[in-house]
């Protein structure tokens, strides 16, 4: 055991040697703890939490009040959620400039008096003793943390056998554990006069920053996501040309687009080799367009992508492409991606846009490209603020059960002021079973109601959800997880642009145990959570 102490502290040495700027704080006790990655966590990336001079964290010790309101007011700082403050109210015999932890702890104090009504910092720390130094309590610890999470997915009940409902901080305890920020023992007991250790802390600050993050609704369902397509971000001739051909209007387009292109990535053109380029690009392009070239959508492109013109004329360029795009067969969709991208911000005309949509739909063969026609077309209805055809559009997709081949197989017959009624859940399998105008209190009011506590229950305003056992698999996404997770989150946005909230929160709680399933979630299961707990904290 000394031999691999020795050795563990040696390879430490050599790291910090070799990179001092980019070094990690590598602590020898945590090896093979439980609290490994959340005390890394804190100390490295949050860098919130100090371990000590000898190179130990010591997780097994207490963490004191002073040294736990520290690292929660750091997180906090670090989150915008609190405001460092050096003067203050305060009042205790034992807290003073002197105590290296004042300007975190009353920092804390006065967010408590101007953002938490349900308690103040007095009350989790009555009399005129702060006591700084003594171990920190879990009920100490909980009602500081909570002040800063007020949100969850679940609503399941507490089931604390030491916590009862009358318990002044029931409420935030309750709201902890449904986030998974707090736990209990395996007795099923809470413990609120036990301490916390230090790896218990770091633990919890690696929780309490996630479920900050994760309820800043500004950062979910802000826009329309497309899938990659092959080339789609590069610049297109957005036509088939021989680069040895003679003729003159060919040689001019080709010329202008490689200039463009290649001042865009920047590019500086030398006086001696100006004659190489067209430097006149963007007037070349406009006089091509003007003289009846055929590729308007390739003129047109560069004309809006680089030309300085009013909104107005874009306006009419984006027209043009559209109306060429439904005239030719030979762009693909790489071309056809980067073209709709570029549309799609102008106030187009609706037969133009739907029409040219059709026309790529009836020329692909690749599913993403067909994915990215329904989600082009969700775009066109959201920046025209058209939601009476979005409820139509959307309503049809849901009624497809998630089998990607129907979704992408587009019904273009829809019209709007057809029959959207959110509230019929009749038309798919659900993770959850799903109660109309029930409250939990109710459904266990009903003796033939069956109700295990370990079941996850959530409340919305006129619904109750609680989790199936056996919950349905899920058909018709097999070998399209990228679709159907790019499908699912634009599905979300337009439910909530069209505000059916409750209806989004729904589809959104199922998908998510839908992609738990996925070969994917493998790979990118942090991105995913932070989606959807974001997702479904802001639309709940």
């Amino acid at each position: 055991m000394k031999f691999k102490k020795v050795l563990f502290f040696i390879i430490i040495l050599l790291v910090l040697s070799i990179q001092p700027g980019l070094a990690k704080t590598v602590y020898y006790d945590i090896y093979g703890h439980w609290a490994t990655d959340d005390i890394n966590f804190a100390s490295n990336t949050l860098k919130v939490f100090k371990g000590y001079g000898d190179l130990t964290f010591r997780p097994e010790n207490e963490i004191t009040r002073a040294e736990f309101i520290t690292i929660l007011a750091r997180t906090a700082y670090k989150q915008n959620k609190m405001n460092e403050v050096y003067t203050s109210s305060m009042a205790y015999n034992d807290m003073s400039m002197k105590h290296w932890s004042y300007t975190f702890v009353i920092s804390m104090y006065e967010h408590f008096a101007k953002n938490n009504k349900d308690y103040s910092f007095k009350d989790i720390f009555p009399g005129n003793y702060f006591y700084p130094d003594s171990a920190i309590k879990r009920e100490e610890a909980v009602a500081l943390v909570a002040a800063f999470s007020d949100k969850s997915i679940y609503d399941n009940p507490l089931n604390f056998s030491d916590i009862s409902t009358n318990h002044k901080y029931y409420n935030q305890i309750k709201r902890l554990y449904n986030a998974g920020i707090i736990s209990g023992y395996k007795d099923n007991t809470f413990r609120g006069n036990a301490k916390i250790t230090r790896a218990e802390s770091a633990a919890l600050i690696k929780r309490v920053y996630n479920d900050i993050k994760t309820s800043d609704s500004s950062k979910y369902l802000k826009t329309i996501e497309f899938l990659p397509i092959k080339g789609d971000d590069m610049y297109s001739y957005f036509g088939n040309y021989n680069f040895n051909t003679t003729n003159t209007l060919d040689q001019r387009f080709i010329k202008a687009k490689n200039t463009l292109e290649y001042v865009s990535f920047g590019g500086y053109i030398f006086p001696e080799d100006a004659h190489l380029y067209d430097m006149k690009a963007v007037d070349t392009m406009n006089s091509l367009r003007a003289s009846g070239y055929y590729n308007v959508a390739g003129t047109n492109f560069y004309l809006i992508t680089f030309g300085n013109f009013s909104e107005s004329a874009k306006t009419e360029f984006a027209n043009q492409i559209l109306a060429n795009i439904i005239a030719r067969d030979d762009l693909n969709d790489s071309e056809l991606m980067q073209l709709f991208a570029l549309v799609t911000k102008y106030d187009t005309k609706e037969y133009l846009y739907i029409n040219a949509l059709k026309k790529w739909h009836s020329n692909t063969i690749n599913n993403n490209a067909k994915a990215n026609i329904l989600f082009f077309r969700y775009a066109y209805y959201i920046r025209t603020n058209n939601q009476s055809m979005l409820k139509t559009l959307v309503y049809d997709d849901l009624t497809k059960a998630n089998n990607i081949s129907n979704l992408i197989n587009i019904n273009w017959d829809l019209t709007a002021g057809s029959t959207t009624d959110f509230r019929n859940y009749s038309f798919n399998n659900y993770t959850y079973h799903l109660y109309k105008n029930m409250t939990l209190n109710s459904y266990l009011l009903n003796s033939s109601n069956n109700f295990n506590y370990n079941s996850t229950v959530v409340e919305l305003v006129q619904m109750l959800l609680i989790k199936k056992i056996n919950p349905p698999t899920s058909v018709g996404v097999t070998n399209n997880e990228d679709i159907f997770y790019k499908y699912s989150l634009n599905r979300l946005y337009v439910l909530n642009f069209i505000n059916e909230k409750e209806r989004a929160f729904v589809e959104g709680i199922n998908d998510y145990e839908i992609l738990k399933t996925f070969d994917m979630y493998k790979t990118k299961k942090t991105e995913i959570d932070d989606n959807y707990v974001g997702i479904l904290k802001k639309v709940k």
